[in-house]
């Protein structure tokens, strides 16, 4: 049973998937005063959710990304999660994705670096994976951090670049960060999954009028014409559907996905690749809840399932598995 504050926040969301909806845009043909209103309204919606108690941030330079560096009176200097933010590639920011991640950071006991990546349509695929590579390789070598000092985290298209950041590491031959964490990836852009269809959209009532907008309207399965040019989209590529990765050797994986959101389907398939592939791994579905709820980080359910990131994180962090 839903909490009394989610029911409360169901409401607040759905005004927002209708608001989101109305700012789609075409795929290979946006209108640039839609992507940036966009981007406007999410930060600005987003940045003014309550923060941690005690919580800093710090802005420093990572590959050229301004970065923010987001602490808690209990996060543990020498554990670091490396965050990339959701938003389809489209839009978000640290700005946006600071109120959620001081609670992240609060009940991990981590230190939470978060990089503003360059985003589509300025700047298409490959460049989330070239900046997700860039970031990483920053935090050793500049930061002076060891791999087994840190995690990938991400959130929707976020999940996105911490998985195909993960298996560009390992076809390079780089040593890869401690674990992985990931809130409802967006690791199917083709969108080949068996949840991307109408039931799924009139339930998922944040992202399900984007879809069935790009469905009625462009006649297109998915959105990954958002971050990939229409002749790179490629449903075979794990670099940009994360579902087609060999995980084999990689670090220990969690998921967390609600069950009422588009994107299921994505999650399931990866834990299946995830066992498959031999990777430790832990998976969470949330009944009843929307696509990256966390956002609403005062939700008990958030605060339990940031618990279960901690828990998870810190089983792994600085341990080879």
């Amino acid at each position: 049973m839903l909490s009394k504050e989610a029911v409360k926040a169901k409401n607040k969301y759905k005004k927002l998937g209708a608001m989101i909806s109305w700012l789609v845009v075409e795929p290979w043909n946006p209108k640039m005063w839609k992507v940036k209103l966009q981007r406007f309204n999410f930060d600005n919606v987003v940045a003014i959710n309550p923060k941690s108690k005690g919580h800093k941030k710090e802005k420093l330079t990572l590959a050229g990304m301004e970065t923010w560096k987001i602490t808690t009176p209990n996060s543990d200097p020498e554990k670091i999660l490396l965050y990339f933010h959701g938003g389809a590639y489209q839009v978000g920011s640290p700005k946006g994705y600071y109120p959620m991640l001081t609670h992240l950071a609060r009940e991990t006991g981590f230190t939470i670096y978060i990089p503003d990546y360059r985003l589509a349509p300025e700047h298409y695929y490959p460049a989330q994976v070239e900046d997700g590579v860039a970031a990483y390789e920053a935090m050793v070598n500049d930061l002076g951090y060891s791999p087994d000092q840190i995690a990938f985290g991400g959130d929707s298209a976020g999940g996105n670049m911490s998985l195909v950041t993960l298996l560009k590491l390992k076809e390079l031959g780089k040593e890869m960060p401690s674990a992985v964490i990931c809130i409802s990836p967006w690791a199917d852009p083709a969108a080949t999954g068996e949840s991307y269809n109408q039931d799924m959209a009139e339930k998922d009532f944040l992202i399900g009028p984007i879809f069935k907008r790009m469905w009625a309207e462009y006649n297109l399965d998915g959105f990954g014409g958002y971050f990939v040019k229409e002749e790179d989209l490629d449903p075979e590529n794990p670099y940009i559907c994360p579902i087609k990765g060999d995980y084999t050797d990689c670090p220990p994986i969690m998921v967390q996905v609600g069950a009422h959101e588009l994107l299921l389907s994505d999650s399931r398939t990866l834990k299946e690749v995830f066992e498959r592939d031999g990777v430790v791994n832990e998976y969470k579905e949330w009944d009843e809840l929307w696509h990256v709820f966390q956002i609403e980080a005062l939700l008990p359910e958030s605060i339990e399932s940031f618990k279960m990131f901690g828990s998870f994180l810190n089983k792994y962090i600085g341990v080879k598995v």
